[in-house]
């Protein structure tokens, strides 16, 4: 069986993964006609002839993870359990990644180590597309067809596609990442390891024009937003010392640094306000945090020394070579004291999807419903499609203040907002 090597950002996700909580996000299209399960079935399984390296089982060496090829069949399953059920290393000794479906929706739940966002994009697009060819006779797509999200059955897969462009493309000067800590978000934890979703769905046209009122992208004006909402939170507990709000933004490096790997292949960047600037203006805000994310994306030479920063300390011989058991202790660890520890929440936006002309009559709402992170409550995921901004916060706690301010501080700026909640 061939064995693949994981990107370094997949080896943390595995180092990290404990027995009650993993790294993984859902992907989730709901179509306007009810779901053929034979028919999914048939596209599900097609997918090996186009990826066939995601159909990989995670492996255990002494000092790290890979893959291996696996031809154990993927069976599709009815989307009965709780969403983003745990998916831990029994799970993914077989495969990584589930194909679920409704009566209106196909959705496909990812353990990290596997890909990030835009790779499960990409996997459930051209899933989505073979099935609507099954179903509706919709013509294949044509070898060499330009599309980044939907990919062609008629050409074979790159050798690129399983590389780790971390360490492809890294720079000679890793940066130090170490932030300042921030003030963190907590509550009452959820009884046994549970999530809440809910989903607030507004116009995207309005959203970018109400963004771009400010001189801010869509993301920097919602981590503006989002920033204001954390420290409403923070004043009510009247501390003596105010900390700093960070809103980690996950940054698709293949947009910056030419790849086509459908590995994982994002840096977060941390968009920053300390306690001096929480008193500013939204416009004051906006300005600030935009131009921390505008420095971080065009500056080529800064990006690869950042994921440089990633590589380094995982290829170091010490590290590299050092027991597995040690080796995920020290990772885990790390993750939580200078991951989790420096950003307040995630918000992470894949931006709008823009689908093949055919697909569309076919295809009502995208969803990209992120897991929680190992040490923080509550993250934000958005996606656009068809005119509508999906944006979509999951939360292991009973409090429902971040999700619910937010929405309405949406709403107080005149935008129309639908929320609903998932199970």
């Amino acid at each position: 069986m061939k064995k693949y090597e994981l990107d370094t950002v997949g080896q943390i996700y595995g180092a990290i993964t404990t027995k009650t909580w993993s790294p993984m996000f859902r992907m989730q299209a709901t179509l306007h006609e009810v779901v053929s399960p034979e028919l999914l079935q048939q596209a599900a399984e097609d997918l090996r002839i186009r990826f066939p390296y995601i159909f990989v089982a995670l492996r255990k060496r002494t000092c790290s993870y890979y893959f291996e090829e696996n031809d154990e069949p993927i069976k599709i399953k009815p989307d009965s359990e709780p969403m983003q059920a745990y998916f831990g290393m029994e799970e993914a000794a077989h495969h990584c990644f589930r194909i679920l479906y409704g009566k209106k929706h196909i959705a496909l739940e990812v353990i990290h180590a596997l890909t990030d966002g835009h790779g499960a994009s990409v996997i459930l697009l051209t899933l989505l597309h073979r099935y609507l060819e099954l179903k509706h006779g919709l013509p294949d797509i044509p070898a060499n067809f330009q599309h980044n999200l939907v990919y062609s059955f008629n050409d074979k897969p790159l050798e690129e596609e399983t590389g780790n462009a971390f360490a492809k493309n890294a720079g000679k000067n890793p940066v130090n990442l170490k932030e300042p800590r921030t003030y963190d978000l907590h509550g009452t934890r959820l009884p046994c390891e549970q999530k809440a979703f809910t989903i607030g769905i507004t116009d995207t046209a309005p959203l970018i024009a109400k963004a771009h009122s400010y001189g801010a992208t869509v993301t920097t004006f919602l981590s503006a937003v989002m920033a204001e909402v954390i420290n409403d939170l923070q004043n009510k507990e009247q501390k003596k010392k105010k900390e700093p709000i960070a809103i980690g933004i996950p940054v698709n490096v293949r947009e910056i640094l030419t790849s086509k790997t459908m590995r994982n292949y994002s840096a977060q960047k941390s968009i920053t306000l300390l306690p001096e600037q929480l008193n500013l203006s939204l416009q004051q805000k906006c300005n600030l945090m935009g131009q921390q994310l505008k420095d971080f994306l065009q500056d080529e030479e800064l990006v690869r020394n950042v994921t440089a920063a990633y590589v380094a300390p995982l290829e170091n011989p010490l590290v590299k070579y050092m027991p597995r058991i040690i080796k995920d202790r020290i990772i885990s660890y790390l993750y939580t004291r200078e991951a989790d520890a420096v950003i307040s929440i995630v918000i992470s936006n894949l931006g709008d999807t823009n689908l093949p002309e055919e697909m569309r009559p076919f295809i009502d709402r995208l969803y990209f419903i992120l897991g929680t992170e190992k040490n923080i409550p509550n993250t934000c995921s958005v996606i656009s499609m068809n005119g509508k901004a999906f944006i979509n916060f999951t939360r292991n706690i009973q409090e429902t203040a971040i999700e619910d301010e937010f929405f309405n501080r949406l709403q107080k700026h005149g935008l129309k907002v639908e929320v609903e909640h998932l199970k």
